[in-house]
């Protein structure tokens, strides 16, 4: 029950955080493939690193979802079937692979796939687009892909965090990509986006990704995997706090010992025991008989 509690309050901060770091963006309202620049990622990331899959992929969609309707594009139809789902499965992804034990092949398969998938949609962007677009993707995805791989070379523990954050951005972006794409096709976009009321071409969907990953990719590398550090000493006071509820349950249930408490203290060797009853028994015995 108490952990229950903690996700819902959790994943309720993390909507509220989401959506107000938001409202910066009309500050500076960049659009691009119908998708805002959108660096408040990390507050999501940190949030699905720290408390898990389900407080960072629930807590993205519903702040998303606020922002959108809020101060975005005011389609709330377009949030429930793009928005929300990207985030929702993006950050779930982060949270997910974040708190997995990784050793070995694991270990390595995962950073493989974080590193390939910045090259992957470089490469097929440098396809879909030509002149001289397609050298500063090239140049972008290289950046990205050395941002990723430091870590990795230089073994550091934020490795698997990076890796983590590039497969659930990447995954989220797809969606993001394809699904506007998809919308387009069957209702008309919101007119502040500029897209037109028309379907969109499938090459559309590979700007959008690119756009959307490249963004916040930057942001989710520089301020997620400090998270990790902070993870740990969450799950370190949620385990001791868990030992305690176990005693105060032994207690209740008249046990004689509490699990903490070494061996020979739990059978009572090392601390006396007095019957006060016995003791009251033998003086009024006593008293009696003289």
């Amino acid at each position: 029950m108490r952990d229950t509690a903690l996700e819902v309050a959790t994943a309720s901060l993390n909507a509220a955080l989401y959506a107000a770091l938001g409202a910066l963006w009309t500050l500076f309202p960049v659009t691009l493939f119908g998708v805002r620049f959108w660096p408040q990622v990390f507050a999501p990331g940190a949030f699905a690193v720290l408390f898990g899959p389900w407080v960072g992929g629930i807590g993205a969609g519903v702040g998303i979802f606020i922002a959108d309707v809020v101060y975005g594009h005011h389609d709330a139809l377009l949030s429930l079937l793009v928005g929300v789902p990207s985030n929702f499965v993006g950050f779930g992804l982060i949270g997910y692979l974040s708190r997995r034990p990784m050793k070995g092949s694991l270990r390595l398969s995962t950073i493989a796939a974080g590193l390939a998938i910045p090259v992957v949609i470089v490469a097929y962007a440098v396809y879909a687009f030509s002149g001289s677009v397609a050298m500063y993707v090239v140049m972008l995805g290289a950046v990205v892909t050395a941002l990723l791989a430091v870590p990795y070379l230089a073994r550091s523990r934020w490795a698997e965090v990076q890796a983590a954050s590039s497969i659930g951005l990447g995954v989220g972006s797809l969606i993001i990509g394809l699904g506007i794409v998809a919308y387009s096709s069957f209702f008309v976009m919101p007119e502040v986006l500029g897209l037109g009321s028309g379907p969109l071409p499938v090459v559309f969907a590979v700007g959008a990704t690119l756009w959307t990953y490249m963004s916040e990719i930057p942001f989710l590398l520089a301020f997620t995997p400090p998270s990790q550090g902070s993870s740990s000493r969450v799950s370190g006071s949620k385990d001791f706090t868990n030992r305690y509820e176990q005693e105060d349950q032994c207690v209740k249930q008249g046990h004689s010992h509490r699990p903490g408490l070494p061996a020979s203290s739990r059978s009572g060797t090392d601390i006396p025991t007095v019957d006060l009853s016995k003791i009251l028994q033998g003086r009024a015995q006593e008293e009696a008989a003289s």
